[in-house]
């Protein structure tokens, strides 16, 4: 028998969170209360003033020069995005079969050739999508390149002549439909691929056409088909793929910060928020709740989880898809801003919040019961968006309310059965 308990300050939105279950959750042994008793479950929501505070919300450890993908943006509830690229590895000669041998020339000429541009479908809105290809005009600096300029380097800043990036001729477009293939695919006429093989190019910018769109690209490449000179066979071409290095996202307007009071975790920023839990925490110890608490260290604990409720972000800035986000040990949280992040104590160790959803939840069961136990362990925590290596996990930033629940589902025996 499972039954709820909502302790005080509790709210609507978390009503279905923690609906009942009929299931008795697996308890560690079968010895684990007297025998002839009944062992009862129930959940319990938890405010959290009563178990966590929260310490500070912490950004600015990447950027977008950082991020393994590119976002592309057509005043997306006001944000603008375009990605920029440039194309190194052309190939200097072609090898080919021909007359039973191979032949190598260093002499060739480019037919219509491919960019392939992936979508990460997850992250980006569902409608028809058109994206455009231009040939950039100014060259630029991914490291530094933002909205406003092409590089600001050794104390020398350098303004698009075009904000956005000082664009040239239409290449290319590819239209998107709702439902589509994960991939683009745009066609170059031989004189574009040409000109991008020039080592100085400064390369292409990729930007949107319809209103209300915003797309993760996370590869482009180019296909560039060749045909020698020398080939007697008119038809005889050779496709050499080439990827894109460097490449950079750009945006207006820049990442919201988080609201005062806000726990923020992700984005482009890589936000964190470093909180100070209380695992010594009472529960009711009876099935009526009206007989006391007792801690969790005396219960037998089945699940743990700290439950995030969302808040609006500004600017287009909203998580698409999921968000990839765990819970770190923080071992000196006087440091605040640079305190370093230890090991990921969640129980899956990275748990996943789909934008949008009413709730984001983080399971850390075997850690409360450890903590529980043993005063001495780390209470301090950072609550993060795990990417991978130093690189943001996402573009949008997800803003929770600082008044999140802890709902915990424990075990205790009840009363004897009397025959």
């Amino acid at each position: 028998m499972q039954r709820r308990i909502l302790l005080s300050g509790l709210f609507a939105a978390f009503a279905a969170a923690a609906a009942c279950s009929d299931d008795t959750p697996t308890l560690s042994g079968d010895d684990q209360f007297p025998p002839g008793t009944t062992p009862v479950t129930r959940e319990v929501l938890i405010p959290a003033s009563q178990f966590l505070r929260v310490l500070g919300s912490y950004d600015g450890y990447t950027d977008a020069s950082d991020a393994p993908f590119v976002e592309v943006a057509e005043n997306y509830e006001g944000l603008y995005a375009h990605a920029l690229t440039r194309f190194r590895g052309f190939p200097t000669n072609v090898t080919y079969r021909a007359a039973g041998g191979t032949r190598t020339d260093t002499t060739f000429s480019y037919r219509p050739s491919s960019l392939v541009a992936r979508i990460d479908t997850l992250a980006s809105t569902t409608g028809r999508l058109t994206l455009s290809v231009y040939a950039a005009t100014q060259s630029w600096d991914p490291g530094s390149t933002t909205w406003e300029n092409a590089a600001d380097t050794s104390g020398v800043r350098t303004p698009w002549t075009q904000a956005g990036g000082t664009r040239g001729t239409l290449l290319a477009q590819a239209v998107r439909t709702p439902g589509g293939a994960d991939s683009l695919v745009f066609t170059l006429s031989p004189d574009a691929v040409r000109a991008l093989s020039d080592s100085l190019s400064p390369g292409v910018i990729i930007t949107a056409q319809e209103a209300g769109v915003r797309v993760r690209l996370i590869s482009l490449l180019l296909r560039a088909s060749v045909k020698p000179d020398s080939a007697a066979n008119a038809d005889t071409t050779i496709v050499t793929t080439v990827n894109s290095a460097p490449k950079a996202g750009i945006f207006t307007p820049g990442q919201p910060a988080a609201p005062q009071g806000t726990i923020a975790i992700g984005g482009i920023a890589s936000a964190r928020t470093l909180v100070e839990l209380n695992p010594r925490q009472q529960v009711p110890a009876c099935a009526s709740g009206s007989c006391g608490t007792v801690p969790l260290s005396q219960v037998e604990l089945n699940s743990v989880a700290l439950l995030l409720r969302p808040v609006s972000v500004p600017n287009g800035f909203a998580p698409l898809g999921f968000v990839t986000y765990s819970m770190r040990r923080v071992s000196e949280p006087e440091l605040g801003r640079f305190a370093p992040l230890g090991a990921v104590v969640s129980e899956q160790g990275a748990e996943r919040f789909r934008g949008g959803d009413s709730l984001a939840v983080v399971s850390f069961t075997t850690l409360t019961f450890a903590s529980s136990r043993n005063p001495d362990l780390p209470i301090t925590f950072a609550l993060v968006a795990e990417g991978a290596g130093n690189s943001p996990a996402t573009f949008g930033v997800g803003f929770f309310r600082a008044d999140p629940m802890l709902r915990v589902v424990y075990t205790l025996p009840a009363r004897r059965v009397l025959p």
